[in-house]
């Protein structure tokens, strides 16, 4: 007995002591005919962590997905995975030998099979009952029992990218790479669609990397989001740090529901044509141009007189009421949970909420000032 507590004992030391596998990228840069596209690019990630590289067209999120699975030369930087190089310039393994899983925007599968041969199409060596269980195991992490007898023009376009994904995950790859795996399917679908692939994602253990340009995906979807921006990675962090400290001014934009108003530097805050925003307690420069950001949900209404700002649109978005307001030909979307009652034309005074506007140098990109 005291043996068996023994061995025990040291097997939990050992998994204890043993690192915990991860992807890491040093330096990464990447140019087409001399022009760059990724520079100098680092991001590490661990098993069962999931990365969303969040970013605008063009911010070269693809690019660094496609060099990580092998499917563009690495140019410059090196690739490691579990402590050991993987990559670097010259010496690269080609994608079939990285065993990483890859699902893309276009699912592409085989439409002279059916669901369960598409998903056992990349397994090999495994006698037929092993292969058929991990087929019904995986078609059963996405959500689609008892499917494996369709065919793929049977489907939904979320079914056939569950399908895409089951098939990647079927051959337990040791990272999985998707590059805008629900762009092709609606908005309806999209939320279980990522729900059901993060729950995916978290029980196969592995480190992973999602491409998207949809800050509402990036922000359900993952543990940590690098946010990439003409090739640099601007921030990288948990969804919560990204919203509520973004490093620079263009992150808030980017995740949308915010608006990019111009201010004047005051004695305890900036001026605007929709009110003061106070700094509490961080001095703003007297005269001074800013670009305050302002999410739309932090703005609250109440009735003004002239010169204020003036309502110039409302409507009814089903859990929430949109109100775009006008003052010094600037406009600002606000947004609310209930209805504020405002009519056409109506003046409002605006009070702030804190946790909701963001002060920045007019003329930089620098840290914000609230």
């Amino acid at each position: 007995m005291g043996e068996d507590c023994n061995e025990k004992r040291e097997r939990t030391d050992e998994a204890a002591a043993t690192p915990r596998v991860t992807l890491r990228l040093d330096q990464v840069s990447h140019g087409y005919g001399g022009a760059p596209v990724l520079q100098g690019v680092n991001l590490s990630v661990s098993a069962g962590e999931i990365v969303c590289l969040l970013g605008a067209s063009g911010s070269g999120k693809s690019t660094l997905l496609r060099i990580v699975a092998g499917l563009e030369p690495l140019q410059a930087g090196v690739i490691s995975f579990a402590g050991a190089e993987l990559a670097t310039p010259g010496r690269e393994p080609p994608p079939e030998a990285r065993r990483f899983g890859l699902v893309f925007q276009d699912h592409v599968l085989f439409p002279h099979l059916t669901v369960a041969g598409n998903v056992a199409f990349g397994l090999r060596g495994l006698d037929a009952r092993e292969r058929d269980a991990r087929v019904v195991r995986h078609l059963g992490q996405v959500g689609l029992e008892g499917y494996g007898d369709r065919y793929p023009h049977t489907l939904s376009g979320g079914e056939q990218q569950r399908v895409a994904l089951a098939r990647a995950l079927a051959p337990e790859p040791v990272v999985m790479l998707l590059d805008e795996p629900f762009a092709s399917v609606d908005a309806t679908l999209r939320r279980r669609l990522g729900e059901d692939t993060r729950s995916a994602l978290r029980t196969s253990g592995v480190p992973s990397i999602i491409v998207t340009h949809d800050a509402g995906e990036a922000m359900e979807v993952a543990d940590r989001i690098a946010v990439l921006h003409q090739g640099r990675i601007l921030q990288d962090d948990t969804p919560a740090a990204v919203w509520r400290t973004p490093a620079v001014r263009f992150i808030p934009e980017l995740l949308g529901d915010s608006n990019a108003i111009e201010g004047v530097g005051a004695a305890d805050g900036v001026e605007t044509g929709f009110g003061r925003i106070g700094l509490h307690g961080v001095g703003a420069r007297d005269g001074e141009p800013y670009l305050v950001i302002v999410r739309a949900g932090s703005v609250q209404l109440t009735p003004g007189t002239a010169g204020d700002p003036r309502v110039v649109d409302s409507r009814f978005l089903g859990d929430r009421h949109l109100v775009i307001l006008e003052a010094g030909g600037e406009r600002l979307r606000t947004l609310h949970g209930r209805d504020p009652e405002v009519a056409l034309g109506a003046r409002v005074k605006l009070a702030f909420d804190p946790g909701g506007v963001l002060v920045y140098h007019k003329h930089g990109n620098d840290s914000h000032l609230s």
